[in-house]
């Protein structure tokens, strides 16, 4: 190739990487919706394994985790009322998922214990999630597991910041009630299509 040729050719190489960066962040911003999508999916599937709505699987894993809290904590990880929250205990005991006695150091308070047999069968149904992450990682060199959390904590800055903003406009949706991309919107050509 001659010397004429090369700096067209390299104008034409810096032209062409805005598009293909551009076309990659689309690509990956729609990756990311469908995981979001299965992520759903998948939390059903474990509402429906273990006979219980949303609400209820968020307290079983939290007492997963806690082994053992009181109802006010648990409303508190649920940023639920309280009396909403002992409804959501009332199902879960009358379904045998936890059992309620009064606190050992403080009896006018009561402490929240889910059943064995329930955090059992809860490990169960996300253990194959768990396990195939525990490979995934497993086979990443030290810098792309640096390079994977990095951007999953990015992820997260940007979820709490967006949840922030809408705490402040005093608007609330429901993970169910998402569309994606909003309907009668003037939507960019570039914006994530909504996984199927």
């Amino acid at each position: 190739m001659s010397d004429k040729a090369a700096p067209p050719q390299r104008k034409r190489e810096r032209a062409a990487t805005p598009r293909r960066d551009a076309e990659q962040n689309v690509e990956l911003r729609d990756r990311l919706m469908g995981l979001l999508s299965l992520q759903l999916r998948f939390r059903r599937h474990m509402q429906e394994g273990l006979g219980v709505d949303s609400a209820g699987l968020t307290t079983m894993i939290h007492l997963a985790g806690s082994g053992s809290d009181t109802p006010t904590a648990i409303a508190h990880a649920l940023e639920a009322s309280t009396a909403a929250t002992s409804l959501m205990l009332n199902r879960l005991e009358a379904s045998g998922h936890i059992t309620r006695q009064p606190h050992p150091n403080d009896r006018r308070k009561v402490i929240v214990t889910p059943a064995k047999a329930s955090i059992a069968s809860a490990y169960e149904l996300a253990n194959p999630v768990i396990a195939g992450i525990d490979r995934l990682t497993a086979s990443l060199t030290p810098e792309q597991r640096s390079t994977v959390a990095g951007f999953i904590e990015g992820l997260t800055h940007v979820y709490d910041a967006a949840l922030i903003q809408a705490s402040r406009e005093s608007t609330a949706v429901s993970p169910g009630e998402i569309q994606w991309p909003p309907q009668h919107a003037d939507v960019p050509h570039d914006m994530p299509r909504r996984p199927r």
